[in-house]
């Protein structure tokens, strides 16, 4: 599947209901699925942030290129930045211009880079802290970043190990594992722990020069208003997206 364009995207309940479909069929084909959503995320920055073409971005933990891709089709300096050569290769080769290095200490100079994007990262990383500073460290003054992640008590927040992941990030994979042996993928304190959206909100607001402009569900942006209400956002938003100026 080719990146879907701003004219053919799905909307309204169509989104939701194309989404659910690819999501479901996610582990055995990936592609289709992140091409859409990379597609719907370009567009959605262009309008927020755009033109694209011509800023430098940051694609954090971009994995097989899915979005830097996305990002280059409409114009825009991406480096790609992933920390796993089997991420970077899960779609062959690696994407063009790659740099094998660290979320949370980029070999990027401060102030020079127009846009941090950062999708379905934070939940795979034992500690946002660094991450969050080296995108502030890194943005120029109004600057922007797209920081999205699978929240823990959200109904995929456990991964292979869902719905176990609601007994808590201790006894959950424990149990798990003690019923289903290890995941095979994501085994919980390897390359998953529990990233919650009231946390990460506070520590964003810690970084004086981060300005949270945003909070919403990525996949049903018109339920917004729940990312006001604490304790029923980390249930039901699925997936949360921060949007940051860099002031």
């Amino acid at each position: 599947m080719s990146a879907a364009t701003a004219v053919d995207l799905p909307r309204g309940p169509e989104r939701f209901r194309t989404l659910w479909r690819l999501w479901r069929n996610e582990r055995a084909e990936p592609e289709p699925f992140y091409r859409l959503l990379a597609a719907y995320a370009v567009d959605d920055l262009d309008a927020h942030h755009g033109p694209l073409a011509g800023q430098t971005i940051a694609d954090l933990g971009c994995g097989p290129g899915y979005y830097t891709d996305a990002f280059r089709g409409r114009g825009a300096q991406v480096i790609p930045i992933d920390n796993s050569t089997d991420e970077l290769e899960l779609g062959g080769a690696p994407p063009e211009g790659y740099v094998l290095g660290d979320a949370g200490n980029l070999p990027l100079d401060d102030g020079s880079i127009d846009g941090v994007f950062c999708s379905n990262m934070l939940e795979h990383t034992p500690s946002a802290e660094p991450i969050v500073a080296e995108i502030e460290r890194v943005l120029k003054p109004g600057g922007w970043a797209y920081v999205s992640w699978t929240n823990w008590y959200s109904p995929w927040g456990g991964h292979l190990m869902a719905p176990y992941h609601y007994l808590g990030p201790t006894l959950g994979p424990r149990l798990y594992e003690k019923r289903h042996g290890k995941p095979e993928k994501h085994a919980y304190g390897e390359t998953l722990w529990a990233c919650h959206i009231g946390a990460t909100l506070r520590l964003v607001r810690s970084h004086p020069h981060l300005e949270i402009t945003d909070v919403v569900p990525r996949y049903w942006p018109w339920a917004k208003p729940i990312m006001k209400v604490p304790g029923l956002r980390e249930l039901v938003a699925w997936n949360c997206v921060i949007r940051v100026r860099r002031v």
